[in-house]
């Protein structure tokens, strides 16, 4: 997770939605002027503001603000309610601690809701 990154994408979903900094920050509810702070890097984005702007704009999700991974397209509630059932039964808490997944990274998140991403270090 790069921080610049994340500013850069939001930058982006401003100038894609047409929306002047105060829009913006009327739209996902914060003040005029931590939008100002935040797009002129004297702020890093909070969880907070992260979660409000995927929580304000339908087609923005948390991972691609984070990562910039691209939004997958929405499956029906009951699919997943359907997988759920079958992974739940196919899958066991021991199961996965036993297989082989490697631990890619890890997110802080702390109190004041702000967050970093601790990646694993390379052997």
């Amino acid at each position: 997770m790069n921080k610049k990154n994340i500013l850069h994408r939001i930058k982006k979903i401003i100038t894609d939605n047409n929306l002047s900094n105060s829009e913006f920050a009327e739209k996902i509810g914060i003040p005029k002027s931590s939008v100002t702070h935040l797009l002129s890097e004297r702020n890093n984005p909070s969880l907070d503001v992260i979660i409000k702007i995927s929580e304000s704009f339908d087609n923005i999700s948390l991972d691609y603000l984070i990562f910039g991974h691209k939004k997958i397209k929405e499956i029906p509630s009951k699919t997943l309610n359907k997988l759920s059932d079958e992974i739940d039964e196919e899958t066991s808490e021991d199961s996965v601690k036993d297989s082989n997944n490697n631990l890619k990274s890890i997110i802080l998140i702390y109190e004041n809701n702000k967050f970093e991403q601790i990646d694993k270090l390379r052997d």
